[in-house]
Formats: C-alpha cells, structure tokens, sequence
C-alpha cells in the first residue's frame, strides 16, 4: 500500500470510529425518540379515556401534542449528538415559525378559536346550533373546523373563527327530536 493509501484508510478509520458512533447512538436515539412518543400519545389516551366528561377531540389534541413534543425533543437530542448548536438552530425555527404564522394568520385564528371551543365547549356534538344563517346538528368538532348536519341531511363546514367570533344560538340534545325552548343565546 502507498503512503497516500494509507493516509486516506487511516482518516477513513478515524473518521468510521468517531462518526460510526455518533451515527448509530443517533439512530438509537431515533428509535428510543420515536417508541416513547407513541407510548407516550397512548398512555395520554388511555389516562384521558378514563375521564367520564372529556370530548374525544380534547383527548386527541392533547395526546397529539405530547407526541410531537416528544419528537421535537427527540430531534433536537439528536442533533446535539452531532455536536450541531441547537440554541441558533431553535432560534430560526423560531424565526421560521414567526414567518409561517404572520402567512397563516387567519389559519391560526381558526385554530385558537378551535382550542377555545374545545376547551370551554360552549356545545357538544349533537347539539344543534344556529349561526351565521346556517343551522343544524354538531357532528365534529375538529380543531380548525366544525360540521353539522342540517336538517336536510346536507354536511356544513364551518371554520371554528367563526363559530368563536359569531353569535350562535344552541339547543342542547335531549335525546329525542324535539327541541327544547327557550334557546340559549350566548355571544363567542
């Protein structure tokens, strides 16, 4: 083997023993990262399943947070392994997050007032509202729309900004197809 073969195998070996372990304690990572983010999303299921009263739709939200916020996590434990600096790499994340929210704003509006329904649940899924000029039975209540069920049997989607920032008028469901009366008003 010439001098420069070895040189090159020589700094391949170096570079196979220091990196080589980076590189598989990086995977592992992964793996670890991405098993107790699905544990963890189905532990917060289970947990809040037991709650008689909690909305299915909260209980997905929360679960789904929990499990990005543990990849995240898991992303930036990852590049620290690397020696790769995570303060100026989460710095324009957030400077990309800023961009992508001013470019999504009526978007994000849809989703505040999603997480608000959510939360304060002004109503349920099956009762029936009117608002905006449309009426009907509340099937979903997702976190950046809302459908109902007209009388009809036609679905509407409705942007949760709306129901949030509108008046609507709800009838509770009381399990049979009468409404009751007097409906409650409420301003959003």
């Amino acid at each position: 083997m010439t001098l420069e073969a070895e040189h090159v195998v020589g700094t391949l070996l170096t570079l196979a023993t220091t990196y080589g372990l980076r590189i598989i304690g990086a995977i592992a990572l992964l793996i670890a990262g991405w098993m107790a983010s699905r544990m963890l999303h189905r532990v917060i299921e289970r947990l809040c399943s037991r709650i008689r009263n909690m909305d299915r739709t909260l209980v997905l939200f929360l679960a789904n947070a929990a499990r990005y916020a543990a990849l995240a996590f898991t992303f930036v434990a990852v590049l620290t392994t690397f020696g790769i600096a995570t303060t100026s790499f989460i710095a324009a994340f957030g400077a990309i997050g800023l961009a992508v929210g001013l470019a999504l704003q009526g978007t994000l509006s849809h989703f505040a007032a999603g997480i608000m329904l959510v939360v304060f649940r002004p109503f349920h899924i099956g009762d029936q509202i009117a608002t905006g000029g449309v009426e009907g039975t509340i099937v979903i209540v997702n976190v950046f729309y809302s459908e109902l069920e007209a009388p009809d049997g036609v679905r509407i989607v409705i942007p949760n900004g709306k129901l949030w920032g509108e008046i609507v008028t709800v009838a509770r469901h009381s399990g049979t197809d009468v409404r009751r009366s007097p409906l409650k008003t409420a301003r959003l």
